[in-house]
C-alpha cells in the first residue's frame, strides 16, 4: 500500500472526491480556487473559514466616534464552513493512500460560529476588538466522524451529514457541552437566565430549541439550554432563532414547536426576571413549519405561516438532517396569521394572505381603530432559502437573485373578528392529522385554509427598494414607526447576474422610497444594527454599525454610519477577515471604558 500524502477537496459527498496536493492551511485566503470561485466576485472571500482574535486588540480608527457612544457590539455569525480530517483513499487497483479529505458545509446557515465583540468607547475615540470560535468541540467530532451525526431536529439547514442512519440511531441526544451545540443565528443580552452573581452573560440562539451561554468578556461558552430544560411545558423541538424581548414588561417572548402525530402544537411562553422558569402564554394547533421570527405588540403575538409545511404530512421532519429536506413550499395555499391575546392568553382569531415567505418580521404596531400591522421583507416563494447554500455563495449565482420586498400586513377590527372566530367550532388536533394523511394518500396539498371563511389579511408594498436584514430604531419596536434599515442591492449589482447584496439601504415607509444608501466598491455589508443617539427627538437620529467585507482587498471593517444622512462616520479595521453574516447582532450600553 503506497504512503503517500494528498489532500483530497469534498464540498459535496453524493460525488467522488477530488484529489489535489495542495497542502496550505485551509485559512479564508487558501483553497479558493479549488472551488471554482469566479474572480469577478469578490464577496466569496466571505464564505471561507476564519479565524479567530481571543485577545484584546485596540482597532485602527479612522473617523470620530460619536462622544455618547459608549458600550459592547456583539456580533455572530459563521466562522467555520470546512473541517479537514485524514482518511484513506482508494486510488485504484487495490490500493489506497493516506490523505485529507475535506468535510464543507451546504450551506451559509450552517456554519460554525464565530462570535465578535467590540468595546466602543466614544469619549477616547477607541474600539477594542476580540472574537472566539465556540464551537471548537463540535468540530472536532466533525473531523473524528468525517462528518456530522445529528442529536436533533432542525440542527442543519441544508448540508449532506455523510453519515449512515444507524450512527444517529446510537448516538446520545441533547448534548449538555456547550462547545457541542452550535448557535450562530441570534444573540443577545437581555435573556433572563443569568443566576444572581454570575458575570455578564450573552446568549445565542440555532434553528432548533437551544441557546448556547457565554461570558460576555472572553466569549468562552458556559453553558448550553433547551427551552424545555427551562420548564417541561415548553415542549418542542423549534423555536424561532429571534426571541422577542419586550423592554415594557421586561419578558422574553418565545415558542417552541411540539411535533405530534395528532397535530403539531405551537406552545408559546415567556420568561423574566420575575417568572425566571417561565410561564406558558397560549398554544396554536396547526401545521408544522418553519418559522424564523414572529410578530408581537403590546396587546398580541402574531404567528405568521408561510405555506413552507412539511413533506410527506410532517410525518419525517424528527428523522430528518436537514430543515430544507424537510419541508416544501404549497403555493397554492394561503399565508396564516395567528393572533393570541397576551391579557387573555389564548389564541382569539385566525387571517389569511397571499401565499408568500420570509425570513424576517420588521416590526409590528396597533392603532386606536383596533387593527395590527405587520410588516415582513417578503419573498414569493421559498426559492432564496435554496439559493443560499454554499456552493453557489462560492461560485456565483447563474440565474437573478431572489430579492425580498417590505409588504405591510393589516388585520382589521380584531375583537369584532375574535368575537366570530371564538364562536365557530375550532380545528382539533384529530382533524389536523386527518386532512394531512387524506391529502398524503391522495397526493394533493389542497386542504380547507383557503376556502375557510378567515377574514382576509390585506397588505400594500411600502418601499420601492428591496432590504434584508431589516434593523429599527429599537425605542420605536412594537409602536408605529417610519424608517427601515437593511442590507440591499445597488443598480450596479443589480445589472449583474451573480451578486449579492452590496449595500445598505434606508427606507421611508411614510413615501415608500429609499431616501439614502451607503456603498463602495467590492463591499459587502452585514446587518447594520441602529444605535439611538441619547435624549433624541427624531426616530433617524442615531448611528449604524454594520461589519462590512471588502473583497478586493482582503479585509473587514466595522463601519459607523449617521442614520440620518448614511454618511460615513467613522471604520475601524480588523485584524482578520469576518465572514459575511446572516444572523443578528445585540448592542449593549455600557460605562466601561476598557477591556
Amino acid at each position: 500500500m503506497s504512503e503517500h500524502s494528498i489532500a483530497v477537496e469534498l464540498q459535496d459527498f453524493s460525488e467522488k472526491p477530488r484529489l489535489s496536493e495542495d497542502t496550505r492551511n485551509f485559512s479564508n485566503n487558501s483553497h479558493e480556487n479549488n472551488f471554482g470561485f469566479r474572480s469577478d466576485l469578490h464577496y466569496h472571500k466571505g464564505f471561507l473559514n476564519a479565524k479567530e482574535t481571543p485577545h484584546a486588540v485596540e482597532l485602527s480608527l479612522t473617523g470620530d466616534l460619536p462622544s455618547w457612544l459608549n458600550g459592547e457590539l456583539f456580533t455572530v455569525g459563521p466562522g467555520t464552513y470546512d473541517v479537514r480530517y485524514n482518511k484513506m483513499i482508494e486510488v485504484g487497483d487495490g490500493e489506497y493512500e493516506s490523505g485529507t479529505a475535506t468535510f464543507s458545509m451546504g450551506h451559509w446557515f450552517d456554519g460554525l460560529p464565530l462570535i465578535n465583540r467590540f468595546v466602543l468607547d466614544g469619549g477616547s475615540n477607541t474600539i477594542i476588538y476580540r472574537s472566539r470560535h465556540t464551537s471548537k468541540k463540535y468540530e472536532s467530532k466533525i473531523r473524528d466522524r468525517h462528518g456530522i451525526v445529528t442529536t436533533h431536529p432542525f440542527s442543519l439547514f441544508k448540508t449532506h451529514v455523510n453519515q449512515t442512519p444507524l450512527a444517529k440511531l446510537i448516538t446520545k441526544k441533547r448534548t449538555t457541552k456547550p462547545e457541542l451545540e452550535p448557535c450562530n443565528a441570534y444573540i443577545n443580552g437581555n435573556f433572563p437566565l443569568t443566576k444572581a452573581g454570575e458575570k455578564p452573560k450573552i446568549y445565542c440562539q440555532n434553528h432548533a430549541s437551544q441557546v448556547v451561554e457565554l461570558d460576555a468578556h472572553d466569549l468562552t461558552p458556559t453553558r448550553v439550554y433547551s427551552w424545555e430544560e427551562l420548564n417541561p411545558l415548553f415542549k418542542g423541538d423549534h423555536a424561532a432563532p429571534h426571541s422577542h424581548f419586550d423592554e415594557t414588561t421586561r419578558e422574553l417572548i418565545n415558542f417552541n414547536m411540539e411535533y405530534h402525530t395528532l397535530g403539531t402544537k405551537y406552545n408559546f411562553f415567556a420568561l423574566s426576571e420575575k417568572y425566571p422558569n417561565g410561564y406558558l402564554i397560549a398554544t396554536i394547533t396547526a401545521k408544522a413549519s418553519y418559522v424564523h421570527s414572529f410578530a408581537v405588540t403590546p396587546r398580541f403575538i402574531i404567528l405568521v405561516l408561510f405555506p413552507f409545511y412539511g413533506r410527506n404530512a410532517g410525518l419525517n421532519f424528527k428523522w430528518s438532517d436537514n430543515i430544507l429536506d424537510s419541508f416544501t413550499f404549497r403555493p397554492e395555499e394561503p399565508t396564516l396569521f395567528y393572533v393570541i391575546s397576551r391579557t387573555k392568553k389564548e389564541h382569539i382569531v385566525t387571517y389569511k394572505s397571499d401565499a408568500c415567505f420570509a425570513f424576517h418580521h420588521i416590526n409590528a404596531f396597533e392603532d386606536e381603530d383596533d387593527n395590527i400591522y405587520i410588516d415582513i421583507a417578503c419573498y414569493e416563494n421559498d426559492e432564496i432559502a435554496h439559493f443560499l447554500n454554499l456552493g453557489q455563495l462560492r461560485q456565483g449565482f447563474i440565474q437573478e437573485f431572489p430579492l425580498a420586498e417590505i409588504r405591510r400586513f393589516v388585520l382589521q377590527n380584531i375583537q369584532i373578528e375574535s368575537v366570530k372566530f371564538l364562536a365557530q367550532p375550532q380545528i382539533t388536533q384529530r382533524e389536523v392529522l386527518q386532512n394531512s394523511v387524506t391529502n398524503l394518500f391522495r397526493g394533493s396539498t389542497q386542504n380547507s385554509s383557503n376556502s375557510h371563511p378567515w377574514p382576509r389579511a390585506s397588505y400594500v408594498r411600502c418601499s420601492d427598494s428591496t432590504l434584508e436584514l431589516p434593523s429599527i430604531n429599537p425605542q420605536y419596536q412594537r409602536l408605529r414607526y417610519r424608517y427601515v434599515y437593511g442590507i440591499g442591492l445597488s443598480a450596479k449589482a443589480a445589472g449583474q447576474i451573480g451578486q449579492i447584496w452590496d449595500s445598505l439601504v434606508k427606507c421611508d415607509l411614510d413615501t415608500k422610497e429609499a431616501v439614502g444608501m451607503w456603498r463602495e466598491d467590492d463591499c459587502y455589508p452585514s446587518e447594520a444594527l441602529f444605535i439611538p443617539a441619547p435624549d433624541s427627538m427624531d426616530e433617524d437620529h442615531g448611528i449604524l454599525l454594520s461589519v462590512v467585507l471588502n473583497g478586493k482587498e482582503n479585509k473587514s471593517f466595522l463601519l459607523i454610519l449617521d442614520a440620518k444622512t448614511m454618511s460615513e462616520i467613522a471604520k475601524a479595521d480588523l485584524p482578520e477577515i469576518i465572514p459575511l453574516s446572516f444572523g443578528h447582532g445585540f448592542f449593549k450600553e455600557s460605562n466601561r471604558h476598557n477591556d
